[in-house]
């Protein structure tokens, strides 16, 4: 009967036949009726500086949805996604989480800048399965479990280790940091990062606090000039990191070996919208790229469900990230059905199969992480943009996953 009333995505990217309709199903939770399963996608998304900033995350999860309801649903239910927009405000953050609470199973794909009062989170209970945890006070909430989970003191530095050992003979890393501060918490996290760029060997040349869109990046590109610092990386935006490259142009800087960018830059729209003005520019990723999708089943039913069901949602980290929390609640969904079956889908419960799920790889994309002891994910790769595209830069072929990419932070 368990095989009848679970359905979900294989390895494969196949869907397995739907649920058997003889079985009556009971409603046994908020979010959780005899068809329907709820869960509430949380993310900024009207905001007046950046509108749409999260909205490849909304996309994320609904494309997941979608084709998971295509194969029959989850537990014989079809999934339902609500979205709450956070709208970048900390008023925003708390009342979207209160909605999630009083409607949903579950949060899935939560990215939300200024997320760090989590009381009314831990109260409510909801299990929380996000997408990004930029507050130390959301990583480490007790109802929270992410792919990207960061505890106090750690950081995800394999790609800074990289860059100082590729670039050794270039003098790397004398830095310049443009950091965060659209909140306090994300100022917070900023600096911490960059602390443990400096215990590895990183040195510092100048660091700024950006709280907004800058109008004028000019100061910012002299200082870099003046410094001569060979490392310059943006901790905002991908906009601001295009605006930087394109006054630091202007103004001849030339010392610089790496610019330097994650997730945020990883979309199709950062080369649109920089053009020859970010070539060279180093991204960094926790996961298998997307132009090696040919090899990872996983990474080819993401991008086919994306396109088939939202086709102007880009292809990017944040998709991606929100579609593999997707894979993680259906994956605790599972084994909750598993050990107490259909009926026993609780947030209770769910929180359970999560605490119990420790090699979880998001579908081949990247390797095994312990999610239920919020470790960190120690795997990364680097691209290049060469000729107007994302390149493999490190390393040649699949993902470093040295535990030493992970560090303690004095």
């Amino acid at each position: 009967m368990l095989l009848a009333l679970t359905a979900c995505t294989t390895r494969s990217g196949e869907s397995p036949s739907e649920p058997s309709p003889s079985v009556s199903l009971r409603a046994t939770d908020t979010g959780v009726t005899p068809t329907e399963l709820r869960i509430g996608v949380v993310a900024d998304v009207n905001v007046a500086v950046r509108p749409g900033l999260f909205q490849p995350a909304v996309d994320g999860v609904r494309a997941w949805a979608d084709h998971v309801n295509a194969g029959g649903g989850l537990a014989g239910r079809k999934v339902v996604v609500d979205f709450y927009d956070s709208r970048l405000t900390a008023d925003g953050w708390q009342n979207a989480v209160l909605q999630a609470c009083e409607n949903d199973l579950a949060m899935v794909g939560t990215s939300a800048i200024a997320d760090s009062n989590i009381a009314k989170l831990a109260d409510c209970g909801i299990p929380d399965l996000a997408n990004l945890t930029p507050t130390e006070e959301h990583s480490t909430a007790p109802n929270t479990f992410s792919m990207l989970a960061q505890r106090p003191h750690r950081q995800i530095l394999g790609p800074e280790k990289w860059y100082l050992s590729e670039f050794k003979d270039k003098n790397c890393c004398d830095g310049v940091w443009l950091d965060n501060a659209a909140t306090p918490s994300a100022l917070s996290q900023a600096q911490g990062f960059r602390k443990g760029q400096l215990q590895i060997g990183f040195t510092e040349a100048r660091s700024f606090s950006l709280f907004g869109l800058e109008s004028d990046y000019a100061p910012f590109a002299l200082a870099i000039k003046n410094s001569g610092a060979t490392y310059v990386r943006v901790g905002t935006d991908y906009n601001q990191t295009v605006a930087l490259r394109r006054e630091a142009k202007i103004q001849g800087v030339d010392s610089v070996v790496v610019w330097d960018c994650s997730l945020q830059c990883y979309t199709p729209d950062f080369l649109r919208t920089g053009g020859s003005d970010v070539e060279g520019q180093y991204v960094y990723n926790y996961f298998e790229p997307f132009e090696e999708a040919d090899q990872y089943p996983g990474i080819r039913t993401f991008i086919s469900a994306l396109k088939n069901y939202y086709p102007k949602a880009p292809v990017n980290g944040f998709s991606q990230g929100a579609w593999i929390s997707g894979l993680m609640f259906g994956e605790a969904v599972e084994r909750t059905v598993a050990a107490r079956g259909p009926d026993g889908l609780t947030r209770a419960n769910l929180l359970e199969s999560l605490r119990g799920i420790h090699d979880f790889d998001a579908d081949g994309m990247t390797g095994p992480v312990d999610i239920g002891n919020k470790a960190e994910v120690p795997c990364f790769m680097v691209m290049q943009v060469r000729g107007g595209k994302f390149v493999r830069a490190y390393p040649d072929k699949g993902l470093n996953c040295d535990p030493a990419n992970v560090v303690t932070v004095e």
